[in-house]
């Protein structure tokens, strides 16, 4: 009888025993990885206004030319600072092309937006092929085309586009300044500078605004006489934007404030060089002045006409 109890504790004591080992037993959790959500894109909208055409978006390249979108991958290295970016041979060898890189200062992700200029021009034609990518934390978003020519741009003369520089103009918004040029046959040409400005809403960056800062005009030159060079400036002021025109504007005013000439072998486009020109000359009394509102469209925009 003692020797049966004794095996029945001692089979009692042994499933205590197997009991504790299995609640002792190290528990197999899963290692904690934090995976951050990606962010939504931003979206990069408006462009539309001022004669882009949308051409591709975060998996779509198809409206683009297969030699420019091998320089648009889906994904990208982050650009630190604007940079420029060598173009693939096969691209380069039937065109000039340039690709570079421009940072978005936008706040609150300041390194995180870039955008990829793309500018292809042909040996023989005057007018360029522009494409704008936006990389949102080296993510391709929306990608946008812009080309002078009047087929393409409501059979307006427009100048072909290139980005100078970016920068914030408030806690959402941005600033682009775009130079235009367009040298044409007999001595004619437009020289432009441009600020595309951009607001930013949730998860889109929308063009809100085009001010023309500056423009240089001359005309054809048909042998009777040397065409004459007209200026324009415009500033935004008291809720909306001052035109100050002047045609045919002397020579002796042109050398007073140190215009220097496109034509000429040397010249290059300077910004600051240009815009204090043109500020200069905006100043003679000979000027004519006109307003627009800060949402009517410019010239270069649908729906805008030349000021008066």
């Amino acid at each position: 009888m003692l020797r049966r109890n004794l095996c029945v504790i001692s089979m009692m004591l042994l499933c205590w025993l197997v009991a504790v080992a299995q609640d002792e037993k190290p528990v197999q959790r899963k290692d904690s990885v934090r995976v951050s959500a990606a962010l939504p894109l931003l979206r990069l909208q408006g462009l539309d206004r001022a004669y882009f055409h949308h051409v591709g978006g975060p998996e779509d390249r198809s409206a683009m030319p297969t030699s420019v979108g091998a320089l648009l991958p889906e994904v990208i290295q982050p650009a630190n600072s604007e940079r420029k970016i060598a173009a693939k041979k096969e691209v380069a060898d039937e065109n000039d092309v340039q690709v570079r890189d421009f940072r978005l200062p936008l706040p609150p992700s300041p390194s995180r937006l870039f955008l990829r200029q793309i500018v292809v021009g042909g040996e023989t034609s005057r007018i360029t092929k522009l494409w704008w990518a936006l990389y949102d934390d080296g993510r391709r978003s929306d990608v946008w085309y812009f080309s002078a020519d009047p087929m393409e741009s409501g059979d307006k003369a427009l100048s072909n586009y290139e980005i100078e520089s970016a920068s914030a103009s408030g806690s959402d918004s941005l600033e682009l300044r775009v130079r235009g040029m367009m040298f044409r046959p007999q001595g004619a040409f437009w020289i432009t500078g441009k600020a595309f400005s951009f607001s930013s809403r949730g998860d889109m960056l929308a063009l809100s605004r085009v001010r023309n800062v500056f423009g240089f005009f001359r005309g054809y030159d048909s042998g009777d006489r040397t065409p004459s060079i007209d200026v324009v400036t415009e500033r935004e002021t008291g809720g909306r934007f001052e035109t100050r025109s002047y045609d045919s504007v002397p020579n002796g005013v042109l050398r007073h404030c140190q215009f220097r000439n496109p034509l000429d072998e040397n010249w290059e486009f300077k910004w600051a060089r240009m815009e204090r020109t043109a500020l200069c000359v905006s100043q003679e009394t000979s000027v004519r002045t006109s307003y627009r509102g800060l949402d009517e469209p410019s010239f270069v925009e649908r729906g805008g006409k030349p000021s008066d």
